[in-house]
């Protein structure tokens, strides 16, 4: 069984390098909505800017990473990875459990 237990995990994302500073801002304020409204908090949020990739990912050599830090349940950090998982604004994704 999860546990309800709210924890700290850390969040990074890559969004697809055609997106304007709009819309890399819109896709940092839906994860922050989505996680306010399962009763987590964002502690901090980072835009590192466009960089490169060590290989392809869907065909791309770049991507905006963003990285955020946030408080929620278990249940809402793996429903928030299969939202994540299915925008296609974002080519890719990793939510970790900070110790």
């Amino acid at each position: 069984m999860v546990s309800e237990r709210v924890r700290e995990y850390e969040l990074v994302m890559i969004i697809r390098p055609e997106a304007t500073e709009e819309e890399v801002l819109a896709n940092l304020e839906k994860v922050s909505k989505f996680i306010t409204d399962r009763g987590g908090e964002v502690s901090e949020t980072k835009n590192w800017g466009l960089r490169q990739f060590a290989y392809p990912i869907e065909k791309r050599r770049e991507g905006t990473y963003i990285s955020a830090k946030f408080n929620l349940d278990a249940q809402g950090a793996l429903e928030m990875g299969k939202t994540l998982t299915a925008s296609e604004e974002i080519l890719r994704h990793l939510v970790t459990k900070v110790e």
